[in-house]
């Protein structure tokens, strides 16, 4: 906006003063004057035409020029700026200090020079532009602060319309609806401000959701006392709605999502039921066939084969049954002092055999400081055993053929380290960030499990305060590492007192 685009109110009893003013002023582009020459009917001018600047002459009948000062000031809100610039007669400094501390921006004496008015005018519409530039640029910061608060705080997106109705209503406009898209059919869906029913809207923007198809529409009016929408309101407004769009769409995935999981989680609770019943029944036969006296070698490897595949589908509905927990943050712990040194080494015994199935060496060692015992940690022991089966079962499917898959234990800094190594392929860098993720799997066609082992070890390190990453080089193989805090468990002191007496 160009300083000869504002508008100027000139109030003087004399008409000749104004025919002046009008002479300077529209030659240098100044068309928006507004003429008062009567001080009583001053304000009504003001609140008709909002001017920019006043220039306003301080002797006057009937009421005289500091107490229009008076009324503009009481008019002007703290944080707008409306200059005032004086041009009087009364060269006395009484007047002169008056009129400032009544609100006057400037003076300039009767009879005037022109090319001083005329600097004084540019200078005070310039200083008015920056000013009102800043306080549109910090009502539109907090308007969209404010506008970004309540459609975070509505994570459902049923109450964010009618806050943000409310909100518009009160800082931009006098009225605001918004429409959502229903079944192809706009519906109003939240209304506020003076005559939001009836309102004529002058400023229609759509919510969109990214670059889809407009998902609802935003709409604001104002009074015939306020100014008009200029492009910055509507700019303001198109972005509101913009953000408004994408908010609400969040919300419905959201919803889609708590949806999708409710049915997930419900469907896994019946397959879980439905499959461990005629399960038992397997396993109770095999219990039965084995206690069989007669039962040949040939059978009895049959019969152990069928054992095994009952555990592994046993253990796959765990697994299921766990990723439900992990989503509801149900994972629970069942913490007790346990010796990790010993219950590693349980593991490493007990996972020998799947290792060896797959026709691979299995390389268990531990390296503790000097002769000191591994301290006692508050430890599950029976989720700590679940991770690390996890990590060397993931180690066996991908190591090379007649590979090896190392365990190793230490203590490092303050920390139990479990690392378990394969020679496989490696790992991608562009894939290491998603091998965590429940049921991702590098390749749609390999079918080497479900994708759940590894983002249950992860949840149940990081549920016992620890770390899980993974070290890996293409074409040499990956190395999977727990990190646990040793932390001295309530009454190790009395425990490690009571061995050494």
């Amino acid at each position: 906006m160009d300083t000869t685009d504002c508008t100027i109110l000139l109030v003087d009893d004399e008409v000749a003063n104004l025919d002046l003013l009008e002479v300077v002023l529209r030659p240098k582009g100044y068309r928006r004057l507004v003429r008062v020459s009567d001080a009583r009917r001053a304000m009504d001018a003001f609140d008709a035409a909002r001017p920019d600047l006043v220039l306003l002459d301080l002797h006057m009948p009937h009421r005289d020029g500091f107490a229009v000062l008076a009324d503009i000031a009481a008019r002007v809100s703290a944080d707008a700026f409306v200059p005032v610039l004086v041009l009087t007669a009364d060269v006395t400094a009484a007047a002169r200090e008056r009129a400032l501390a009544g609100g006057a921006h400037d003076l300039v004496l009767k009879p005037f020079d022109r090319v001083e008015v005329l600097l004084r005018v540019r200078n005070l519409l310039r200083t008015r532009l920056l000013h009102e530039s800043q306080r549109r640029a910090r009502a539109a910061a907090e308007l969209l602060a404010d506008a970004g608060r309540v459609l975070v705080a509505s994570l459902d997106g049923a109450t964010a319309p009618a806050q943000l109705a409310a909100l518009l209503a009160d800082r931009v406009a006098d009225a605001c609806a918004v429409e959502l898209v229903v079944d192809g059919a706009c519906v109003r869906v939240a209304e506020a401000g003076i005559g939001a029913a009836d309102a004529s809207w002058e400023v229609r923007v759509p919510l969109h959701a990214a670059d889809a198809a407009p998902i609802g529409w935003l709409s604001l009016a104002r009074g015939a006392t306020r100014a008009p929408f200029d492009d910055d309101d509507r700019a303001l407004a198109a972005e509101v709605a913009r953000r408004a769009g994408l908010a609400l769409e969040r919300a419905r995935l959201l919803q889609a999502t708590q949806a999708a999981v409710t049915t997930r989680d419900h469907v896994l609770a019946v397959v879980a039921h439905d499959l461990r019943g005629p399960l038992a029944a397997v396993r109770f036969d095999v219990e039965m066939l084995r206690a069989a006296e007669t039962l040949a070698e040939p059978d009895a490897r049959t019969l152990a084969r069928v054992e095994r595949a009952a555990a592994r589908m046993d253990g796959l509905i765990e697994d299921l049954l766990d990723v439900a927990r992990l989503d509801r943050d149900a994972l629970a712990l069942e913490r007790q002092p346990q010796d990790v040194h010993a219950l590693l080494e349980e593991a490493a015994t007990t996972l020998r055999p799947l290792v060896a199935s797959y026709g691979l060496r299995f390389e268990v060692s531990f390296d503790l400081p000097g002769d000191a015992a591994l301290p006692a940690m508050d430890v599950d022991a029976r989720r700590l055993l679940q991770a690390v089966s996890n990590l060397v079962g993931n180690a066996a499917k991908f190591a090379a053929h007649d590979g090896c898959v190392a365990l190793t234990w230490t203590v490092t800094d303050g920390e139990l380290r479990i690392a378990v190594r394969d020679d496989g392929p490696g790992i991608p860098a562009d894939q290491v960030q998603h091998i965590f993720g429940a049921f991702w799997q590098a390749r749609h066609a390999d079918r080497r499990g479900l994708g759940l082992g590894l983002a249950i070890a992860r949840a149940v390190v990081e549920a016992h305060g620890g770390r899980l990453w993974v070290e890996s080089v293409v074409g040499e193989g990956s190395t999977f590492v727990i990190a646990l805090p040793i932390a001295r468990s309530e009454g190790q002191g009395l425990r490690e007192l009571h061995l050494q007496g």
